[in-house]
Formats: structure tokens, sequence, C-alpha cells
């Protein structure tokens, strides 16, 4: 199972994501790091996790503002990582966008497409290698604005876009996002079992190393993290002594 540290970036700096409540986030402060500047939180998260991979979430473009393409063209050029990165890409076009700024790996949010046309648009214009699906979950249903996964169950939602041709997925429990309360893990555990020959990424509610040990003992390939290594509840020490990857794997 690889440790994937996630950046929550919101006009040029690095913020704290509680909840999904993206109107109240504020510059991360954090036990690693000496401020909120991305590159100081990326080889910070970096030298904790000893990490070759990060999930970047430009909330500005989630937001329906202008990408961040300098800061991730900055970051792809000055830290020896590969970036996932979710930057609102709801067509072809914006997913060529997010590879020709850097990116390893174009996110495309169940929160952001429109239709399912657009996913399989974005299917033609990339290997499958290099995308990700994110299923958006709150209150244990999918937020989108697509007719076909809005207010869906999140399993018939990733049984649909498996279908579609996808992959490489992320469960996203947004309400879980930093409150540390611990994974959805009914949800988890029926995917895992229910999709076997998927790649399921866990996001949200990672509190402890137990929970990370939990998460390596079901069919997870990747958790993301942010919250629990910032303030200090996991440990690089904690990291060391879980053999885990903490790249790509």
């Amino acid at each position: 199972m690889r440790i994937i540290p996630v950046i929550d970036l919101m006009k040029g700096e690095v913020v704290q994501a509680i909840r999904g409540d993206r109107a109240n986030y504020r510059p991360v402060q954090s036990v690693l790091a000496c401020d909120a500047q991305p590159l100081s939180v990326a080889r910070a998260l970096q030298d904790a996790t000893g990490c070759d991979e990060f999930y970047i979430a430009d909330l500005d473009a989630i937001m329906g503002g202008q990408p961040q393409w300098n800061v991730v063209r900055e970051m792809a050029g000055a830290i020896k990582a590969k970036l996932s990165l979710d930057a609102a890409i709801a067509d072809a076009a914006k997913a060529m966008m997010a590879i020709e700024a850097g990116a390893e790996r174009a996110i495309v949010c169940s929160e952001t497409l429109q239709d399912l046309d657009e996913s399989r648009a974005i299917r033609g214009a990339l290997p499958a290698e290099r995308l990700l699906f994110s299923i958006d979950v709150v209150k244990g249903r999918v937020r989108s604005r697509c007719p076909a996964l809005h207010d869906a169950d999140p399993l018939a939602a990733l049984d649909l876009m498996a279908r579609q041709g996808w992959s490489q997925f992320i469960i996203l429990t947004l309400d879980l996002v930093g409150a540390g309360g611990g994974p959805a893990w009914t949800l988890l555990e029926e995917a895992g079992i229910r999709f076997p020959e998927l790649s399921i990424i866990a996001g949200g509610g990672v509190r402890t190393s137990q929970d990370l040990q939990r998460l390596a003992s079901m069919n997870v390939s990747g958790v993301l993290i942010a919250t629990s290594l910032h303030r200090g509840w996991i440990t690089p020490q904690d990291l060391r002594q879980i053999a885990f990857k903490t790249g790509r794997g």
C-alpha cells in the first residue's frame, strides 16, 4: 500500500482541509513544515514519508477560479516525485493541460464531471495509467454534476465508471477529510471485495498508524494522508516501523 501525501492548494499556499468546508480553509500549520509554501510543505512531507508521489488538489480551480498551473509547474520541476493533479478536470482538453503542466496523472472527480460523454472523451485522450477517477462521497452518497452519478451509491458509481473503462480510482469521503474520525471502513471493505481487479486509493479520515495497518490488510492500493502528518498524529517513526511502500507500487 502506497502512502500518498496530499497538498491542498489555495491562492498559492497549502491549506488545511477539514470536512470539505472550503470557504473556511486556512494556511496549514504543520509540525513538519516551517511555512505554508507549496515547496516547503512538499519537501517536509517527502522527508517525513519517503514518498515519490503526491496528490495535488487545486482548490482555486475546484471552486471555479483559474487553475494554479504555475505552482504545479514549479512543483513538478523542483520535486523528485510524481504528481497526481485534481484541477476541476471535466474534459479532455483540461486533462491534457494537467499533463502538460507536469502532472503524471490527471484526476477526474465525480464532483466536477458533467456527463459521461466527457468521461469517454478523456479516456480516449489519455492512456489509463495517466488517469485517476475520484468517487467523491458526502454523507454516503456521490457528489456529482453528472446525472448518472449524482447522489448515487458509491459502489454503484464505481461499477459504472469501471464499465466506462476506468481502472484506477480514489474513494474520497469529503466529509471525513481532516476530521480524524477514521476512514469509511465499510465502504472501502465492500469496494475491495466487489472490485478486486481495480486499483483503489482511500482518502479521508485517517488518524493513526493503526488505521494505516488496517487499510494495508484490505484490498487498497494506496492511502491519501495529510492532516495526521501535519498534526503529528502519525509520525515519521510510525511509518518507518510499518512495512509500507511510500511511492508508486
